[in-house]
């Protein structure tokens, strides 16, 4: 019987390979440098394998072997689709060993997990554009409606608010986000309802049928957009609100080619290796979504003049403000913002529902004037309805899980003088920025009630800086339960303690690492000493969280949760490679190596 450690095992073994026996020079060097420069044990192992092979593949138009021959581009790609095709009957194989230990879905999800482990990251629209051409061109319907959002902040809060808004005024909405946190099939929604087990099941086989049958590569974010096309399509929704995953301009949801507007909520340094370094190379990547002849929507946290050339180059039919829709913000008024000493930090949840609340009323004079599209679609055709005041208002209240998601929990004491419940807060506040907002707004919301907090992160962040901000509203580290998420991107616990040694004193145990028992614990605590609880930091932590604190939703299984960090990497939602390693490789290269 093979493991899931051997399958994993068989994937690194196959990517090593690859880099190993390639004629292209740089992948050669990266080989050469990755081997050098990264020690023999198994962690560091599993990191070099695993991550490198997937920065490999940047567009060059030739590559020379070692006997000093030269390859076409398509050649190349020839060669990978043949290793595709043969890595992916070798998964099959192996998989099917296993397969009746799981479920049908369970194998599907699994399957698509481990996508990027053999599929190349190509930056580009070639293997999405190809995928939905053969699945039928969903979201090509000119009776859907189609509003694309893009933002470094921001993106999925205003798509749930729009597509919230949308449903409460009787339409039927599809709406695409990413990540998860206790479900793969919460991507996929109509109507809030996720995506059934049933429909997976249906229809990514036939996405990975179609794959094979036209020997299409896709990575594993390029198969759930796919996916999510098909099964909207299949709904028969009339309007489809996309979250991009990275970016834009080559985001795997840019395929549709005339939505109703785009959306860029926010620009802020994120992925840079991947989008640029400056703000500004940021925007333009994020603009990429702007089509000729749409509209586009920005929030107040972008650079203008960057975008502004964008929408003038795609020939949109507007550039909007909220401010030009709404007028000047009443966010900057009383209750509105946080202070953090004497930084003035705005709530980002009333910002995404002014923003939502100015797309929706774009919308709606779109259908009052009776615009048409670039290709000549009167609105008549794919429009969005009257939607009334109260329905706007409700829909925008409407929170993504895990962002300041409050609720209150049974006091597991008995709660004696009349303390009966525990006020809860979730919150995947995961970085620097996002952590001094979630103090702020802690402080400001809560401000008599003592705060105790379960927190983890993943290994990528700024583990003191969070850690500080934590300790600056609890300054008791007896206060903070720290966690380490069963996920390889997870930070130990040893790196936590290390970066903010006050942690030292903090609740956790180096024998029971587990997100569950530090939750009960907690409450336990809170409900003794009548605080509020707080659970923060990465997605990661989430699912085994809100189990533990009694929350009945669907949630996927031990068997694919440890096939999720297959597809995630610190540079973004998809294996964009381990670019430490890239720049070793490319010294190597300029050292003659």
């Amino acid at each position: 019987m093979r493991t899931s450690a051997h399958l994993k095992r068989v994937a690194r073994d196959y990517a090593w390979r690859r880099i190993r026996n390639s004629h292209h020079p740089t992948t050669r060097a990266m080989f050469i440098a990755s081997s050098s420069s990264y020690s023999s044990s198994s962690s560091s192992l599993y990191h070099s394998r695993i991550r490198v092979p997937f920065a490999l593949h940047a567009s060059y138009s030739s590559s020379a072997s070692m006997d000093g021959k030269f390859t076409t581009k398509e050649e190349e790609e020839e060669k990978e689709v043949e290793l595709w095709r043969k890595t992916q009957r070798d998964l099959l194989a192996l998989e099917e060993e296993r397969g009746q230990e799981y479920t049908t879905y369970e194998r599907l999800v699994r399957r698509l997990y481990m996508t990027n482990l053999f599929s190349p990251v190509k930056m580009g629209l070639r293997n999405i554009e190809m995928l939905h051409r053969a699945l039928g061109s969903p979201m090509d319907d000119p009776n859907i409606t189609i509003i694309h959002v893009a933002g470094t902040n921001g993106k999925g809060s205003v798509s749930l608010k729009i597509a919230k808004s949308l449903e409460l005024a009787g339409h039927k909405v599809g709406l695409f986000v990413s990540p998860h946190v206790a479900s793969f099939r919460e991507r996929m929604q109509v109507n809030s309802q996720i995506m059934s087990e049933e429909d997976v099941i249906s229809r990514l086989s036939r996405v990975f049928a179609v794959m094979e049958e036209h020997d299409i590569p896709a990575t594993f974010f390029e198969v759930t957009s796919a996916l999510a096309f098909l099964h909207f399509a299949e709904s028969k929704v009339d309007v489809v609100v996309l979250e991009t995953g990275l970016g834009g301009r080559l985001d795997a949801t840019n395929i549709v080619k005339s939505p109703s507007i785009s959306i860029i909520t926010s620009i802020g340094l994120e992925h840079t290796q991947i989008l640029g370094d400056t703000v500004e190379l940021i925007a333009k990547e994020k603009g990429g979504i702007i089509k000729p002849g749409r509209p586009v929507l920005v929030g107040p946290n972008v650079p203008h003049e960057v975008l502004r050339q964008c929408a003038e180059e795609k020939a949109a039919s507007g550039y909007y403000t909220v401010e030009d829709i709404l007028g000047i913000d009443e966010v900057m008024g009383a209750g509105k913002k946080f202070m953090v000493g004497s930084k003035v930090l705005h709530d980002y949840d009333k910002e995404n529902a002014r923003i939502a609340k100015a797309a929706l009323l774009i919308l709606q004079r779109q259908q009052q004037n009776g615009e048409t599209t670039n290709d000549n679609i009167s609105f008549q055709r794919r429009h969005i309805g009257p939607i009334t005041t109260e329905q706007i208002e409700e829909g925008t209240s409407h929170r993504p899980p895990c962002r300041f998601e409050e609720f209150s929990v049974k006091n597991p004491q008995g709660g004696e003088d009349g303390n009966n419940s525990i006020t809860v807060i979730l919150d995947v506040a995961h970085n620097p920025p996002a952590m001094e907002h979630l103090v702020a707004k802690l402080g400001a919301t809560h401000p008599t009630k003592a705060k105790r907090f379960v927190v983890g992160f993943s290994s990528d962040k700024d583990l003191a800086k969070c850690s500080q901000l934590l300790l600056s509203i609890a300054p008791d580290p007896s206060n903070l339960h720290v966690v380490e998420a069963s996920n390889p991107r997870a930070a130990k616990l040893e790196a936590i303690l290390k970066a903010e040694p006050r942690l030292r004193d903090s609740n956790f145990d180096q024998k029971d690492r587990s997100i569950t028992a530090q939750v009960k614990y907690a409450l336990e605590l809170t409900a003794e000493k009548d605080e509020v609880l707080v659970v923060c930091g990465s997605v990661f932590l989430m699912a085994e969280a809100r189990k533990a604190l009694g929350y009945d939703e669907p949630r996927d299984s031990d068997c694919i949760s440890e096939m999720s960090g297959c597809h995630i990497k610190p540079q973004g939602q998809e294996n964009f490679g381990n670019t430490d390693v890239e720049k070793a490789a490319m010294k190597a290269v300029s050292d003659g190596k």
